[in-house]
């Protein structure tokens, strides 16, 4: 049976339980940090262990004029708090091909089934781009803070 690929489109980040608006893009990044762990036993050969792991996550969107959805403002309130969010990376549990469902994009959390990333995260840049002629874009990166779990919606 050959594997059928995910489609970019359908993986999201919700933020506080919410998916950013207007994304068009999301990207995760898992790192490991290695110390040394070669000795005299392993020759010419070197060898690691891992002794710390990471991650962040970060997402590029159009700014939404809207005020009760994840974009800009609501971001904005978050890093100025400089507290850790909660992060939820996954495909909605109401994923469709025909745009935004009614009342939004509903968390994989809700999902029997449905798999998913989460952790807490701090905001460490939030870059806004207002050029004349084109719509306003923005970025946000997330660093971890704690393990991501990977987890399976319960339903509900």
């Amino acid at each position: 049976m050959k594997a059928k690929p995910l489609n970019g489109k359908d993986f999201m980040i919700f933020v506080v339980g919410k998916a950013t608006a207007l994304a068009t893009s999301h990207k995760l990044t898992l790192t490991a940090e290695t110390g040394d762990a070669a000795s005299k036993d392993d020759g010419m050969w070197d060898e690691s262990i891992v002794t710390k792991m990471g991650w962040e996550a970060s997402t590029e969107a159009l700014v939404s004029a809207d005020a009760d959805v994840e974009s800009f403002d609501s971001l904005y309130d978050a890093f100025i708090a400089g507290e850790a969010v909660d992060i939820i990376l996954g495909i909605p549990a109401n994923l469709t091909n025909d745009g935004v469902p009614e009342g939004g994009w509903t968390s994989p959390t809700t999902k029997t089934g449905q798999k998913y990333y989460k952790g807490k995260a701090l905001i460490t840049s939030l870059d806004r781009t207002d050029a004349k002629g084109s719509n306003s874009t923005m970025t946000a990166q997330f660093k971890g803070q704690g393990k991501l779990e990977k987890a399976t919606g319960a339903g509900g």
